[in-house]
């Protein structure tokens, strides 16, 4: 049976989100079956590993964020693409989204190796959250047009992205292919105590988290509005993670007056802890993939409230835990029964425990057996 030996990837920098925790397991994914994997960049990874070979861009601009970078790096990406592919003999180009697979196209194209896409967001995320330019929007559009086109296989991560694409390029196939999620046993009242001491809470307090990137599209206004409905109850929302809306979302919560109920722990490496020793998980987003961070919240033994796009209701199916993203009224009152209504809360419990049965899967070995798939369907 074919197999990969040399794996070509690109993603322009490694960042503590959900998006490249599963772009590593698919990276390790190779690893794990003794395959090289290079990667091209403008940082090296954060990890290592004796098969995994970075190729560093020179890239003149500080900023990784900025419109400047971003025309620089699509328009020298192709060519390194290129470059590594002949000198290294790439036989398999996996990369994260189709604005990349668009940029390994020259690559594809002149090695004739198969290219496989991963579809993590909805169409035109990027310019749409990150620029407000109508030129970039088109540029990407276009691009994501071409990813697609190019690429021999197409996994989307959730239902909801799969139907997204599939609304704007309908001729596409894109197949399902889910993130999964590790269940891990844990003492939840230890944790809860644990949580309690550190910020110094009392025990009756009723406490709700959130993790996610401090971004627009993650909607942390209607956490901090609804917050402002709950003020002065027993209420505490735990904010978790680091961002470009860091000083923005405390202003906010200061202005409301709900700073007191309000805690921003900024980046950490315990999250899943943290989360396991609240009481409640609310994901308000406006726009997703399937959040790594709902999935993990989901094995924290705690009822899940989500925003009511197809990405967040792929995961929580019942819609009494669902609520309109623009809506904090809703949410606050869904937190406020969940905290006084002991019975629905274990009903909420009871179904966020269902959901997560889905997703405990080996997600590393079925996605290298669809790799195989490709590479020998054939044959």
């Amino acid at each position: 049976m074919k197999s990969p030996k040399t794996v070509l990837t690109i993603y322009f920098k490694f960042k503590p989100d959900g998006f490249c925790k599963r772009y590593k397991l698919m990276i390790d994914a190779f690893l794990d079956q003794g395959c090289k994997v290079h990667y091209i960049a403008v940082d090296p990874y954060p990890f290592e590993h004796k098969n995994l070979i970075p190729h560093i861009m020179p890239t003149p601009m500080k900023s990784r964020e900025s419109l400047m970078f971003w025309s620089y790096f699509f328009a020298m990406a192709p060519w390194h693409l290129l470059w590594v592919s002949l000198k290294h003999r790439v036989n398999l180009i996996s990369v994260g989204s189709p604005l990349y697979a668009c940029l390994s196209g020259l690559a594809k194209l002149i090695t004739r190796v198969p290219l496989i896409t991963f579809i993590f967001i909805t169409p035109n995320s990027v310019a749409q959250w990150r620029f407000h330019y109508t030129l970039y929007e088109r540029i990407e559009t276009l691009m994501d047009k071409l990813g697609l086109r190019w690429s021999d296989l197409l996994l989307a991560n959730s239902w909801g992205a799969q139907s997204a694409w599939n609304r704007v390029y309908p001729s596409t196939s894109i197949e399902v292919f889910p993130n999964n999620v590790e269940d891990h046993p844990f003492n939840k009242q230890e944790q809860r105590q644990k949580v309690l001491k550190e910020f110094s809470l009392s025990e009756d307090r009723f406490l709700i988290s959130h993790s996610g990137v401090l971004l627009k599209r993650k909607n942390h206004d209607c956490l901090i509005h609804a917050m402002a409905e709950l003020k002065g109850s027993r209420a505490v929302l735990f904010i978790i993670g680091d961002g470009l809306r860091w000083k923005e979302l405390h202003t906010m919560a200061e202005n409301l007056g709900i700073s007191d109920q309000i805690i921003f722990t900024g980046y950490r490496q315990d999250v899943i802890e943290l989360i396991q020793g609240t009481d409640a998980f609310a994901f308000p987003s406006f726009a997703e993939g399937m959040a790594e961070s709902l999935l993990e919240a989901t094995t924290c033994q705690l009822p899940c409230l989500v925003s009511a796009i197809p990405e967040n209701t792929d995961v929580i199916t019942n819609t009494e835990q669902h609520f309109p993203a623009d809506q904090a009224g809703v949410l606050a009152k869904k937190i406020n029964q969940l905290m006084n209504d002991k019975e629905y809360y274990q009903q909420l419990l009871a179904a966020t425990e269902k959901e997560k049965k889905r997703f405990v899967f080996d997600w590393k070995g079925r996605f290298y057996e669809k790799v195989l798939y490709l590479l020998n369907k054939d044959k």
